[in-house]
């Protein structure tokens, strides 16, 4: 009998190094298993207003729906952490502007933009009250955030079949609903949070871990050697066999956290930083994107 997914309070810290490395090997691959993806940001998408001014797009990866969000926007900026994303999001969109750079530290100055969208991207933090409050920092009075992060009873039951073979975990941990409400409220940011489920279906456990694999998602902080030999790979699909639904298929459930709302307009402090925009783009237009790393912060 299948059971509701458990939920856990434990969460990971990364090795933002790693994780841009991970990310940037999944780059050619992303858009061909960005199922979850393209489904949590239809959601996002719907509640997007069009706004004069600029709209990150924070962890865009290869930008597989950048070209929507340019509808609603002025000034398309994708910004990630892997370069290897940044490429191949150029290779796949002739209009927008790209920018390497870590979530949790944006180089850019105090409210300078009118809509942040992230999805799926912020689960990778690792202090999730200080994203909120970098978020919020750029982010110009009354403009729009839209973003989603992965809950904790996510990869269900794949992460629970793992840790039924050796009585560990291999999976990330993740900030829980009530931690990520918490902080929301602790910034009296105006967001509100809802939770949505999703459910994946597939026809076998390799075609579930390609797919994971394929975006990146088989990252984490433990040391995966071994994990996915013969022998353990035959124990894992034997496990899974018994989590089949009636329609045969192995099905992955996500539990997915949706942040939405506008900035109170009293949330403003100036910041006298600039940095040469025009420069920056120059180079970035010559696949340079090491000036986003650079001291400074810049207008848009």
């Amino acid at each position: 009998m299948i059971t509701d997914p458990p939920v856990t309070e434990c969460v990971t810290r990364y090795d933002k190094t790693r994780v841009a490395r991970q990310f940037g090997r999944a780059a050619e691959s992303y858009i061909s298993y960005d199922r979850l993806q393209r489904q949590v940001a239809a959601v996002l998408i719907d509640k997007l207003l069009r706004q004069s001014g600029a709209l990150l797009d924070i962890g865009c990866g290869p930008a597989h729906h950048a070209g929507v969000l340019q509808r609603f926007t002025e000034h398309y900026i994708g910004v990630d952490l892997a370069t290897a994303m940044l490429e191949q999001a150029q290779r796949q969109q002739t209009a927008g502007h790209w920018v390497l750079a870590d979530m949790e530290q944006l180089p850019f100055v105090t409210a300078s933009v009118q809509t942040l969208f992230s999805n799926l991207a912020m689960q990778w933090a690792n202090d999730l009250p200080a994203l909120l409050r970098e978020w919020l920092r750029v982010l110009k009075p009354g403009g729009q955030l839209l973003a989603s992060t992965v809950l904790p009873g996510s990869m269900w039951p794949l992460g629970q079949c793992f840790e039924e073979l050796d009585g560990e975990r291999h999976h990330n941990q993740w900030p829980s609903y009530a931690v990520l409400k918490q902080a929301l409220t602790e910034l009296d940011s105006g967001l509100t949070l809802t939770e949505q489920k999703f459910v994946l279906s597939y026809d076998t456990v390799l075609q579930m871990l390609r797919e994971l694999k394929g975006i990146g998602a088989n990252y984490t902080v433990r040391d995966s050697r071994g994990l996915y030999r013969r022998e353990r790979f035959e124990q894992l699909a034997e496990t899974m066999e018994s989590y089949r639904t009636a329609d045969g298929k192995l099905a992955l459930h996500w539990n997915i956290g949706l942040i939405s709302g506008f900035k109170s307009m009293s949330k403003i402090k100036h910041e006298l930083c600039f940095c040469d925009w025009n420069r920056y783009r120059r180079r970035q237009d010559a696949g340079d994107y090491s000036f986003a790393a650079a001291p400074g912060r810049w207008r848009i």
